[in-house]
């Protein structure tokens, strides 16, 4: 391990795929990480300990889809579960933080590239994890 050095995780939580990025030991920059394929609506915790490895995890963040008037709707409450089994697997800290417009943002920066759609179904999730984690430690970092 690096001594005090931990790291943060940020999750993209969606129905068919999970997003997963993870800060730099100084928690500055986010970086995509990998995309979870969810299969029978699992949560993927044993591939998420796969990515982390042994990185020392200090927190994840995990993007709550709020809506537009500020309250939790149906996909937001599948969220809150998916945090619920994150805890009880990793015994971790988790951290919700507000992911509206995260997957339209990293779909914009795809388009502006022109990159394949199937290419950008890829993608998407992990940009848009990076996304959530990189707002968060923005936010960390001006205070």
């Amino acid at each position: 391990m690096e001594g005090s050095k931990l790291y943060l995780v940020g999750i993209d939580v969606g129905n068919r795929r999970i997003g997963i990025a993870i800060s730099d030991a100084e928690k500055k920059i986010a970086f995509p990480a990998e995309v979870i394929e969810r299969e029978k609506n699992s949560y993927g915790l044993k591939k998420l300990k796969k990515i982390i490895g042994e990185k020392p995890v200090d927190a994840f963040v995990v993007g709550i889809p709020y809506r537009e008037n500020g309250t939790i709707g149906q996909q937001g409450e599948k969220v809150l579960e998916y945090i619920e089994s994150l805890k009880n697997y990793f015994h971790i800290k988790v951290i919700s933080w507000d992911e509206r417009y995260t997957t339209i943002i990293a779909e914009e920066v795809l388009l502006s590239d022109n990159i394949r759609r199937e290419k950008r179904r890829q993608v998407v999730d992990k940009l848009a994890a990076q996304q959530i984690l990189q707002s968060y430690l923005d936010h960390i970092n001006s205070t």
